[in-house]
């Protein structure tokens, strides 16, 4: 077998990055259960907080893997912490009411960033969200082979709907023209201009 050179060592042993950015505010409690919580596995710092601008919430938590939105970052990055960080998203949404909580995820790989905003959703609405953003990284893994699109996304977006209970307008953009955008038709299941 293969030995290590010490820098290859600290590199395999070196913990991914997260940053984590509130928009309004969370109580002491939340701030360091989700410092804990993701300190485990991330280097990570306390959250930074933002002046919230959109009038419907009273939170919105902005979570930012430097990580590949790929299975392993569930089964082998935070593992049982990913069950504890949904539960904490979870009461932070409760414990807001009526003025309404909201999560973005952020997976930045090297290629490419997927960022998941569910928006205003009541508690059941952000945990069913919550639970299906682990289980869906073979289906966009499939979605963003090379030969579903045109030209190479450097960011991908999607939004939760309530509705149909599932992550929907997955919305792509390429890195040559910022305005240029695709939408993923899942009747072709290819990449289109939108």
């Amino acid at each position: 077998m293969p030995s290590l050179t010490s820098r290859e060592a600290v590199a395999v042993q070196e913990k991914p990055l997260a940053e984590v950015l509130v928009e309004g505010e969370l109580s002491p409690f939340e701030d360091e259960a989700l410092y804990r919580i993701l300190r485990r596995t991330f280097r990570v710092e306390h959250p930074s907080y933002a002046e919230l601008s959109d009038e419907d919430l009273a939170t919105r938590v902005n979570v930012t893997f430097h990580y590949p939105y790929v299975t392993a970052i569930f089964t082998n990055v935070l593992r049982e912490n990913w069950r504890e960080l949904k539960e904490l998203l979870r009461q932070v949404r409760y414990r807001r009411g009526r003025a309404g909580a909201a999560v973005t995820f952020t997976f930045v790989g090297e290629k490419n960033r997927l960022v998941f905003r569910s928006g205003v959703l009541e508690e059941k609405e952000l945990s069913s969200a919550l639970d299906q953003i682990g289980h869906l990284t073979g289906i966009l893994g499939q979605m963003l082979r090379p030969e579903t699109m045109e030209k190479p996304l450097e960011l991908v977006e999607a939004k939760y709907d309530k509705r149909s209970d599932r992550w929907h307008e997955f919305k792509g953009f390429g890195s040559s023209d910022p305005t240029e955008s695709y939408v993923f038709d899942e009747s072709s299941f290819r990449w289109v201009r939108s």
